[in-house]
Order: structure tokens, then C-alpha cells, then sequence
């Protein structure tokens, strides 16, 4: 209780065990003072499978009545996103837990789609389905129209919800691979005015808002979401990154989560740094973690760009050939920026032109590194440069149209407008 006290920011701790035979349930559950440990209240209950939903609900009305909160009839009504099917649900569950790591997708995929066989209705499933189609075209399996079956089974979980947040947030994610993060802006900040206790919300806003050149909005929306939340998974490394707040982006602390493709932004704020040594170490570590190809693929061309060695470094991102990562404006732009820093300009100003035509907006950073200073005095990234920016300035009246400055509390002078 002093442990989860001190990280989740809480007072009261649910606690408890769940027995499980054949169909039959025993579920005790403890309310905890935290960080003391004191007992307030327990209850134990039996019941089969078959009332999994009915015993849900008993024990929340018990948690919510030793913590002395009225309910509301309203706050008691059934939710669109509820589950229907107690084994659909199950499998729900197991699906996001092996959803955590990206060599399980392909499996929490299948289970997804079982629980939406049994349970057709249930929202939440529908949006993780969608994430794992976009998240294994991108990285695993080689899937030309994961796109299209993402943002189907989005587009059912919105019709089902359209409040669902976590789908929203997923969307927004694949509009912005997609080229559409003007529009992955502007559903989230529509979202996040009329439900702004959501931190899943607000980090997708540090995606949404990046992509589009917006870092201070984007830091600010990290913010709100760590306010929210101090636990609470954001891309806001990327943010500072690309903003050049380098020594703010080295005092976070290594993300708690599985090791995938973002976790590279370490070895390359190191690297663009000077910090040679400590970028050849981690991306050592890098390539000695466990990942599936493209991860492992990723991680070698960042060893091999901190050594220097150019043509590993295409070699390693040829190896990306075929997974829709490669249609990602923002690894374009990522991939270029390495290219350019080896002295591969042309290969790097051809990659900025594919990111700048899908809708990112790396201005700041196209006008500010000396590794682009050898493309700047030509016609033709110029006028990519020139359209970056024409992007950036559209996306933040897209931004403050949507309500956005009220929403982050970013109201400003015209001289602090320049992100």
C-alpha cells in the first residue's frame, strides 16, 4: 500500500483475490488505507460465470459505499461499452494482456476477434482489434490494407460508443500514419473538451500535436495527461526531441514499458548531442534486448549510425521494405534525419519530401539543424521547408478553432507563438 501510495498518487486501495473452479467464482475483496495498510472494510462473494457482470456490479456498490460516495441513478446506468458475454469478456482480458508485448499482437488479434464473435456489440474490443491491425501491418507482418481494417473496426467502435476514448485515441494515431493529423487533432481536442478527466485523451494529443508541429502544445498536453494520470504513457520523448530540448528529454526516466521502435529516441538525442559514448552504449542495449524483426532491425541501424558505418545503416533500414513503419511520415522523417547527419543528403531530402507531402511538420527542426544545413540552399527543400510551415501555421488555427488554447490553457501573445 506505501508503494502504490506513492505512485498512483491515491489514498484508498482495492485489494483482492479471485478463485476460480470450473464455472464458479469466489472473489474476496479488501478497501485499504493507503499508505497505512488499515483495513476499512472486505467482502467475499460466490457466484458462477454466468453472473460475472451482476458480481461486478455488487462489489463496486460495496467499494463505493464504504467509501461514503452517493451514487446517482445516473452514474449507476448500464454504459455503451459494457460487456455482454462473461467468456467474451474473458477473452477480452486475456487479449489485452498478451497485447502488451509485440510479439503477442498476432495472438491478441485472434482473441479479439473470438470475443467479438461471441459479443459483437462490446466497443472496447473492436478498438483494441483496430490498434492490433494497424500496429502489425506497421511492425510485424506485411499487410497492405491493415489501414483499411483498422479504421473499420474504429469506425465500429465509435458507432457503437462514439464517446469510447481509448478508440479516439487509437484512431487519432492511425489518421496521423495516415497523413491526416490535422484531423487526428481535431477529434481529440473535441473529445478531450467534452470529457477532459481522461488522460488517454491528452496523450494522444502529445502524438497528435507533435506530428503537427505543435511541441509546446504538445509538452502541454503531456502535462495534463501526467496530472491526470502520473503514471500515464505519453510520447512526449519524441517531443522534446524534435523541439531540441535534449537535457529535459535526458532527465526522464527509462519508460516503463515494452521495448519497441520509440525507444531509440534516446540514442539519437545522445548521438545528435555529441555524447558519443553514452549513444554507442545504449544502442548497444538496444540490440541486446529480445524484439521482433523490425524492432531489431531499427536497433542495429542506430548502432551503426553512432558508429558511422553508412552503409549498414541502409542496409538495416532496407530491411523495413514491405511494413507500412515505412509509411510513417514521422520514421521517414526520423530515418532522414540520420541519413542526413551521415552526409547522405540526397537519400535523406527525398525521405523529408515523402514526410512534408503526408502532412508532418518538421519545420522548427528542418530550419534549426546544422544536419540539414547542406540542403538548404537548394530550390527544391525550400519549398518543402515552405510547406512544413504552411502546414504548422494551418494546424494551429485547426488547434485554437477546436478549442484547443482553452482546452491546454495555452492562450498566447503573438511572440510566444512560433512552436
Amino acid at each position: 500500500p506505501k508503494a502504490l501510495a506513492s505512485e498512483a498518487d491515491v489514498d484508498r486501495v482495492v485489494m483482492g483475490t479471485l478463485l476460480r473452479a470450473g464455472d464458479q467464482l469466489r472473489v474476496s475483496v479488501q478497501l485499504v488505507e493507503a499508505p497505512g495498510g488499515t483495513l476499512l472494510t472486505s467482502h467475499t462473494v460466490q457466484s458462477s460465470m454466468g453472473d460475472l457482470f451482476h458480481l461486478q456490479d455488487d462489489i463496486g456498490q460495496r467499494i463505493v459505499e464504504a467509501l461514503s460516495l452517493p451514487l446517482t441513478s445516473q452514474a449507476m446506468a448500464p454504459v455503451p461499452d459494457a460487456p455482454h458475454d462473461p467468456e467474451a469478456y474473458e477473452l477480452y482480458l486475456r487479449a489485452n494482456e498478451m497485447a502488451r508485448t509485440y510479439d503477442g499482437l498476432p495472438r491478441a488479434r485472434h482473441l479479439y476477434e473470438l470475443c467479438l464473435e461471441r459479443d459483437p456489440g462490446f466497443a472496447p474490443a473492436w478498438a483494441h482489434l483496430g490498434r492490433c491491425h494497424r500496429v502489425i501491418g506497421k511492425f510485424i507482418e506485411e499487410q497492405p490494407d491493415s489501414e483499411a481494417r483498422a479504421e473499420a473496426a474504429f469506425r465500429k467502435a465509435l458507432e457503437i460508443n462514439p464517446g469510447l476514448s481509448i478508440a479516439h485515441k487509437f484512431y487519432a494515431h492511425l489518421e496521423a500514419d495516415m497523413g491526416q493529423p490535422q484531423q487526428a487533432l481535431q477529434r481529440l481536442v473535441a473529445q478531450a473538451t467534452v470529457n477532459g478527466n481522461d488522460p488517454e485523451l491528452f496523450a494522444g494529443l502529445v502524438h497528435a500535436c507533435r506530428y503537427c508541429g505543435l511541441y509546446d502544445e504538445s509538452i502541454a498536453a503531456h502535462a495534463e495527461a501526467r496530472r491526470l494520470d502520473p503514471n500515464a504513457p505519453t510520447s512526449v520523448e519524441q517531443t522534446l526531441l524534435m523541439a531540441g530540448d535534449l537535457e529535459r528529454l535526458f532527465e526522464f526516466p527509462n519508460p516503463l514499458v515494452v521495448a519497441g521502435a520509440d525507444d531509440g529516441i534516446r540514442v539519437i538525442a545522445l548521438g545528435l548531442s555529441g555524447r558519443r559514448v553514452a549513444a554507442r552504449e545504449a544502442a548497444a542495449e538496444m540490440c541486446r534486448i529480445p524484439r521482433i524483426p523490425a524492432f531489431r532491425a531499427w536497433s542495429e541501424a542506430l548502432f551503426a549510425w553512432v558508429e558511422r558505418r553508412r552503409s549498414d545503416v541502409l542496409a538495416r533500414l532496407a530491411r523495413l521494405q514491405g511494413l507500412k513503419i515505412q509509411d510513417d511520415p514521422e520514421a521517414l522523417f526520423l530515418e532522414a534525419w540520420l541519413l542526413c547527419d551521415l552526409g547522405e543528403h540526397d537519400e535523406g531530402a527525398r525521405l523529408i519530401e515523402r514526410a512534408v507531402g503526408k502532412g508532418y511538420c518538421p519545420s522548427r527542426v528542418l530550419g534549426n539543424r546544422p544536419e540539414f544545413e547542406a540542403l538548404r540552399e537548394r530550390a527544391s527543400f525550400q519549398a518543402v521547408l515552405a510547406q512544413a510551415d504552411a502546414n504548422r501555421l494551418r494546424a494551429r488555427e485547426v488547434f485554437r478553432e477546436a478549442g484547443g488554447e482553452r482546452l491546454l490553457g495555452q492562450a498566447r501573445t503573438p511572440s510566444s507563438s512560433g512552436s
